[in-house]
């Protein structure tokens, strides 16, 4: 069997994509409203052996293209075949699955180095990349003094709501030259 697939876009008329998936002759048409994918996992579930999946364009099957891949490897799973109408990509051709897991790779690497390129500016700028730390320099320093004066790591960090190895841990640094 034939069924098709889209999930709708921002202020995207679902005319055109329903008109490409009878064009392509889908005997069931399933969608999604914007930012849900509840059919698309029931329309998954139920495929079986020889049924073709239909989509009008990447876009309207998932938002990334290693979404894309994961939903053609459970048709195939199931004996199913993925065809995006578009892009003209047919996943009976092994080709075709070799080339949207070529393009995955590809946007990973690409995601990868702009996420480093990005951690690297803002270390170009003074920003530290994760989150930010409870403990300054200020109140390390005031921290050392509670200490010297008989407080414990347990109460001070009672106080901070951290835990009490990382104000030892911090203190030691401080008193290690680490700064902090």
């Amino acid at each position: 069997m034939i069924v098709g697939y889209f999930r709708r876009i921002d202020g995207d008329e679902v005319a055109a994509p329903m008109a490409l998936l009878r064009a392509e002759r889908c005997l069931r048409i399933e969608t999604d409203p914007v930012g849900r994918s509840d059919s698309r996992t029931l329309l998954l579930d139920g495929l079986d052996r020889g049924d073709v999946l239909v989509s009008p364009s990447l876009d309207h099957l998932a938002v990334s293209l290693s979404d894309v891949v994961r939903i053609a490897r459970h048709a195939h799973g199931r004996g199913a075949t993925l065809r995006l109408v578009l892009e003209k990509v047919d996943t009976s051709l092994p080709a075709a699955r070799n080339v949207l897991v070529a393009l995955d790779a590809f946007e990973a690497a690409q995601r990868s180095a702009r996420r480093r390129a990005g951690v690297e500016q803002a270390a170009l700028s003074g920003n530290r990349p994760g989150r930010p730390r409870k403990l300054d320099a200020a109140t390390l320093r005031r921290l050392k003094a509670e200490m010297e004066a008989g407080r414990s790591f347990a109460a001070l960090a009672q106080e901070l709501g951290i835990h009490p190895t990382t104000v030892m841990r911090r203190l030691r640094a401080l008193e290690d030259g680490d700064g902090g």
